[in-house]
């Protein structure tokens, strides 16, 4: 059997046939491949051969029909099907990209040829199955996204112009999940738990959910009628369609504490936490004597927004660095004296908060602006780069790694709270009677955080599993009480500080 070279890419299928589908255009995958192998190229963290993520792209289509396979042996690429050869490939230099792409395209043309799972999948699947492949072989937390989920990810991150709704397909129908704050659905009263059947006059029964999401989404201004089901009684609302970005800050007063939780990192984070901040220190108000951070199950979002956040609590020193192989992913964030609020703060994390949340809870940390308590968070510690794709998609890749100001990488261990509240037997009281006579170590999780890096492999897995608890955002559960307990009784929060300061190896201090 013949090898075919890269430039023309015929492949040398065994039946002679030419391989044709009104579904499947070579040339447009070839493009799609392409792209993502050079952003991969360009952006990821560490340098990766593109013969290795296109090889392992084929992996993930061979996964359709295990009866299809692709080896390659020294300069060929073999296509088989139940393990006998249907087509060869001269395989190009390791790190010529256009030709992987096009090699990539034409091998799955081929398998195409005699494999009826492979033919049958659309060429989203394929690109899914392929990318899903090649990132899992990189890291946790690259990955693919197809022309819809990258859309729900940019109105996630930039907001879209909608009626200001979280929507979820369940039981047949779409449900209204949640409601965002001083959004046009807020000010109509739709709730939670409503159904929508239909819009603008036309049924909702049998759409997919991203078709209603279609639907409720126009340009600024325009209006749409909705009717909803609210407990068997129908609900029939107009409103006026606007730019809507998801609410991350709910700021409120428990007694004279101020209780901040921030749920994501979206363009308007750090500016609402602005704004509820100077609410809390509003002329005329009872002063707050403390702030309690509530970041638990914080997946992260916004570098930028994370960095201002930060910003508005520490006037001096570094926020957070990030290093990677490309030149623009080696940054240094310092503050700007800008310390918005003079009271002291507890932040709360769990291992649920991750990314952005992380990097504020270690800056707050390191600067010896907060005190931290819960679980250890979930150690993502990376920063991600998007690359646009051909058709709408996108490839979200890790190309940089992110160091706490005193040094220690964010990924994998994450941050380690100064007071560890994971075991399920932790109160207020035993907390406090611990930090009094000297049983309970406020500095031990961050002790035990600095000789991360000097342990074995098994000494490593088993800090993994220490201080790891999921514990939703509230300001009444066991570790905001604590959290109140400290900030009332200032001595006892001077000493769980000055502990934490001694286990990152400075000298204990004065919290504000």
């Amino acid at each position: 059997m013949a090898a075919v070279a890269l430039f023309g890419l015929g492949s040398c299928v065994g039946a002679g046939k030419a391989v044709r589908s009104e579904h499947y255009q070579r040339q447009t995958a070839a493009e799609m491949f392409s792209a993502g192998y050079e952003g991969i190229a360009d952006y990821y963290v560490d340098a990766v051969p593109t013969d290795a993520i296109a090889l392992g792209a084929l992996d993930g289509v061979a996964s359709i029909d295990p009866a299809l396979g692709y080896a390659r042996r020294g300069d060929r690429l073999t296509v088989t099907m139940d393990g006998r050869p249907i087509a060869e490939f001269v395989t190009p230099p390791k790190d010529d990209v256009p030709r992987w792409g096009m090699l990539t395209s034409a091998a799955i043309d081929a398998g195409r040829s005699a494999s009826k799972p492979v033919r049958d999948a659309t060429p989203e699947r394929i690109y899914e199955v392929a990318f899903g492949s090649a990132l899992r072989k990189l890291d946790r937390f690259s990955r693919y996204l197809g022309a819809e989920e990258a859309r729900s990810a940019q109105a996630s991150r930039n907001g879209y112009t909608g009626i200001g709704i979280t929507i979820i397909e369940r039981d047949g129908g779409v449900f209204v999940t949640s409601v965002f704050e001083h959004s046009p659905a807020s000010q109509a009263g739709v709730e939670p738990g409503d159904r929508i059947v239909e819009v603008n006059g036309q049924s909702t029964e049998g759409l997919e959910i991203a078709a209603v999401a279609d639907r409720l989404r126009g340009l600024i201004g325009s209006r749409v009628d909705v009717t909803f089901d609210r407990s068997g009684a129908p609900v029939v609302t107009t409103l006026e369609r606007r730019p809507v970005i998801e609410t991350t800050i709910r700021v409120h007063r428990v007694q004279d504490i101020g209780y901040v939780q921030i749920s994501g990192f979206n363009r308007d984070t750090a500016s609402s936490l602005e704004d509820g901040l100077r609410q809390l220190q509003a002329p005329g108000a009872d002063p707050v004597r403390g702030l309690i951070l509530d970041l638990r199950q914080n997946r992260g979002g916004q570098l930028n927004q994370a960095i201002r956040v930060s910003d508005l609590f520490i006037d001096r020193g570094t926020i957070l660095a990030t290093r990677g192989r490309h030149p623009n992913s080696v940054q240094h964030f310092e503050a700007h004296d800008r310390d918005a609020t003079a009271v002291p703060i507890v932040v709360l994390i769990d291992s649920g908060s991750a990314s952005a949340a992380e990097i504020v809870a270690a800056a707050l940390q390191d600067a010896g602006r907060a005190l931290v308590v819960g679980a250890r968070s979930y150690g993502k510690g990376t920063v991600q780069q998007i690359v646009p794709m051909p058709n709408d998609g996108e490839l979200i890749l890790t190309w940089a790694r992110m160091h706490a100001p005193s040094g220690y990488g964010l990924s994998r261990f994450g941050v380690f709270p100064s007071i560890c509240t994971a075991d399920g037997q932790v109160d207020v009281e035993s907390v406090v009677a611990g930090l009094r006579d000297g049983r309970l170590q406020a500095g031990e999780a961050v002790h035990r955080r600095r000789g991360a890096d000097s342990l074995d492999q098994a000494g490593q897995e088993a800090l993994l599993s220490w201080c790891k608890a999921d514990h939703p955002p509230s300001d009444s559960d066991v570790d905001a009480r604590i959290a109140r307990r400290l900030l009332d009784e200032r001595d006892l929060f001077q000493q769980a500080f000055n502990a934490s300061r001694i286990a990152l190896g400075e000298q204990p201090g004065t919290l504000h």
